[in-house]
């Protein structure tokens, strides 16, 4: 049976504040998952933990199934090239399952 994990992948914030905002978003995250799934993140630039960093930490706790998000509300470079680039990469080298899903979006309720 594969354990999963999800990884939460931020573009990461020269500002210490928008990088702690993200990591508190991702540490809250397991609440609303299955008991037995492993949430971590990291960024792709300018913030640590970077995604291979998170990615390791899954791998390192068992997670043979990885489900990866951006944390990003639109699709463009990063979500669509950049970030799928570290992923791949990442999985090929450890034979990791991992699956990408799309961006978060824009809901009518955070415009209103």
């Amino acid at each position: 049976m594969s354990k999963i994990g999800v990884m939460i992948c931020g573009h990461g914030s020269r500002s210490q504040d928008a990088v702690n905002e993200f990591a508190v978003l991702a540490e809250k995250l397991p609440a609303l998952l299955p008991n037995d799934w492993e949430v971590d993140y990291g960024y792709l630039e300018f913030a640590n933990p970077v995604i291979r960093d998170g990615l390791d930490r899954l791998r390192n706790s068992g997670c043979d199934r990885i489900l990866a998000v951006p944390g990003m509300l639109f699709a463009a470079m990063h979500s669509k090239n950049d970030i799928p680039t570290v992923l791949n990469t990442y999985a090929k080298k450890h034979n990791i399952n991992l699956t990408y899903g799309r961006e978060l979006g824009v809901d009518a309720k955070m415009i209103a």
